[in-house]
């Protein structure tokens, strides 16, 4: 009885196990960086991110480069939603 019990066990085990998913390879926001890594896990789609899975804002205005129309700006520069210099 105890040999069933054991082998029952260990085969549920078994099955558990190989029906869990791999958490080391899930990519939720699918930005190319897993989940267990990714400091910004809701990334746009189509939007390039660095090692860490965020998105990208070459210039460091605070709009990523995906919505950036400007680009270029100075990184002490007021910007709108578009990344474009703000008028004074």
């Amino acid at each position: 009885m105890k040999t069933a019990t054991f082998l029952l066990s260990a085969i549920a085990i078994f099955v558990v196990g190989c029906a869990s998913p791999n958490l080391s390879t899930i990519d939720s926001d699918n930005d190319g960086v897993v989940d267990a890594k990714d400091i910004c896990p809701n990334t746009p789609a189509l939007a390039l991110v660095d090692k860490y899975g965020c998105a990208l804002d070459s210039d460091k205005d605070g709009v990523i480069d995906l919505y950036d129309q400007c680009p270029n700006t100075d990184m002490l520069q007021l910007v709108n939603k578009d990344g474009c210099q703000l008028k004074k």
